[in-house]
C-alpha cells in the first residue's frame, strides 16, 4: 500500500483532487453567498421604487391614508406610518412575524413624518439559494470524481513512456548495452530524458568497449616480450656459461624497455579514451617542440637524417606532454621507413597549426592509409626496416587519439621526398 501511494499517478491524482475540491468548495460558497446577495438587491431595488412612487405622492399632496399599498401580484407588503403610528398597511401584513428584507423611506408632509415600510419575505429567496446549494452538493462530488478520473487517465498515458523507459532500462545488463530505450514522439520532457539515458547507454556501451578493447590489446601485446623474456632465461638456465650471462642480461633488458613501453602505450590510450580533462592544457609552441625534438634526437630519426622547417612562433592550446608525445611517434614513425631523410614542417595554414612528418621510404598505399591508424597495425612492408621490428603498433593509434583529444585529426598524405607524410592538424590558440 506505501508502494502505491509514492506512485506518481496516484500522488498526481491526489494532488488534483484535491486541489479541485477545494476550489470547487470556495467556489460553491462565493456562488450561493453571490446568489442570495443578488436576489436581495434585486428585491431591494423593487421595494424602493415603489416606496419611491409612494413619496412622490405624499409630496403632491395625497394623504397618508389614502395612499394604496396593495401591488397585485406581489408578496411585498407596505405599511404606512405617521408619527411612528400604523396609518396603513397591506392587508396580511404582520411584522412581527417571519423574516422580511425591510426597506425604508421617511418624507416631511404637512401631516408630520411619514414613514413608508417596504417588507419582503426572505423565503422566496432562501428556497432560491437553497437550490442552488443542493445543485451544488449534488454536482460537487461528481465533478471531483470526473477531475479524478481524467487526472488518473492522463497521468497513466503521460507516464506510460516512464514506464517503458523503466522497463527496457531495467532489462539491460553489462552482455546489452547495445540495447536502447524507446524515445516517444511527443517532443516533452519524457522525450528529452529518453534521448539523455539513450546517450547515457551510448557512452556506457562505448566505455566497456574500450574496456574490453584495453583487455584484449593488453593480453595480445603483453604476451610477446613477456614469453620472450621467460623464453631467454629458460634457455640462458640451462646452456648459458658465466662470461655469456651480460649478453643475456643485455636481451632481457631490450625485452624489458619494450615491455614497459607497451605497458606506457597502452595506459595513455586507455587514459584518452576515457576522455579525461588535460592535465596540463596550457599555450604549447609546436615549432620549440619540433626544435628540442631535433636537439634531443641529435638531428637523427632512427638511422635517417631529421631535419626541422618551421615558421615560428605556431601556439596551440593543449596538453604540452601529449602533444611532445605526438610528434615524437610521428618521427618515431617516419625514421623506422625512411631510407635517409626525415622532414619536419611546421606551418600556419587558413588559421590552422599543421605539423607535416616526411620520409623519403617507400610511403603508403592509399588502401592502407586509414588502416595504419588502428591499434597494432604494422604494414608487412614496412616491418623490419632499419634493425626495428617496426614497433608495437600503438604510436599512429596514440597520434590520432591526442589529435582528437585537442580538437584535431591526423591524416596520411605523400610526400614530396617520395614517401608517406603525416599530417596532424590542430586548431590555433584564439587571440583575444
Amino acid at each position: 500500500m506505501a508502494d502505491r501511494l509514492r506512485s506518481v499517478r496516484v500522488r498526481l491524482t491526489l494532488v488534483a483532487t484535491v486541489v479541485t475540491g477545494v476550489a470547487v468548495l470556495l467556489a460553491g460558497l462565493w456562488l450561493v453567498r453571490a446568489v442570495d446577495t443578488s436576489l436581495q438587491d434585486q428585491q431591494r431595488s423593487q421595494d424602493a421604487q415603489r416606496l419611491e412612487e409612494l413619496r412622490v405622492e405624499l409630496e403632491a399632496g395625497r394623504r397618508p391614508g389614502e395612499l394604496e399599498v396593495v401591488v397585485p401580484g406581489r408578496t411585498t407588503y407596505f405599511e404606512v406610518r405617521l408619527d411612528e403610528r400604523r396609518v396603513v398597511a397591506t392587508p396580511g401584513y404582520q411584522p412581527r412575524a417571519g423574516r422580511y428584507l425591510r426597506t425604508t423611506a421617511q418624507v416631511r408632509t404637512s401631516s408630520g413624518l411619514v414613514e413608508l415600510v417596504a417588507a419582503s419575505p426572505l423565503e422566496p429567496i432562501e428556497r432560491s439559494v437553497d437550490a442552488v446549494r443542493s445543485g451544488l452538493l449534488l454536482t460537487f462530488p461528481l465533478l471531483v470524481a470526473a477531475v479524478a478520473g481524467l487526472t488518473w487517465v492522463l497521468a497513466g498515458r503521460a507516464l506510460r513512456p516512464v514506464e517503458a523507459i523503466r522497463q527496457e532500462v531495467e532489462a539491460i545488463s553489462g552482455s546489452t548495452l547495445d540495447r536502447r530505450v524507446p524515445v516517444p514522439t511527443s517532443g516533452d520532457e519524457v522525450a528529452r530524458l529518453a534521448d539523455t539515458m539513450n546517450a547515457m547507454l551510448d557512452r556506457l556501451e562505448g566505455a566497456a568497449v574500450r574496456q574490453q578493447q584495453f583487455v584484449a590489446d593488453a593480453s595480445h601485446e603483453l604476451r610477446s616480450p613477456g614469453a620472450a623474456i621467460r623464453t631467454e632465461l629458460e634457455v640462458a638456465q640451462r646452456t648459458a656459461g658465466p662470461d655469456e650471462w651480460p649478453a643475456v642480461a643485455e636481451r632481457l633488458l631490450r625485452e624489458e624497455a619494450r615491455l614497459e613501453e607497451v605497458i606506457i602505450d597502452l595506459l595513455l590510450l586507455a587514459s584518452l579514451d576515457e576522455g579525461a580533462p588535460l592535465p596540463d592544457a596550457s599555450p604549447v609552441d609546436l615549432v620549440e617542440e619540433a626544435w628540442a625534438e631535433h636537439e634531443r634526437r641529435g638531428g637523427r630519426a632512427g638511422a635517417a637524417r631529421l631535419e626541422v622547417e618551421a615558421d615560428g612562433p605556431v601556439v596551440v592550446e593543449g596538453s604540452a606532454t601529449q602533444l611532445r608525445r605526438a610528434l615524437s611517434n610521428l618521427v618515431d614513425n617516419a625514421g623506422r621507413h625512411a631510407a635517409g631523410n626525415v622532414r619536419v614542417a611546421v606551418h600556419e595554414r587558413d588559421g590552422r597549426a599543421r605539423v607535416l612528418v616526411d620520409d623519403d621510404g617507400p610511403g603508403i598505399p592509399e588502401a592502407d592509409r586509414a588502416r595504419v591508424f588502428e591499434r597494432f597495425t604494422r604494414l608487412d612492408s614496412h616491418r623490419g626496416r632499419n634493425g626495428t621490428d617496426g614497433g608495437s603498433g600503438l604510436g599512429l593509434s596514440l597520434v590520432q587519439r591526442i589529435a582528437e583529444r585537442h580538437h584535431g585529426q591526423v591524416r596520411v598524405d605523400t610526400a614530396p621526398l617520395g614517401g608517406a607524410r603525416l599530417v596532424l592538424d590542430l586548431p590555433l590558440v584564439r587571440s583575444t
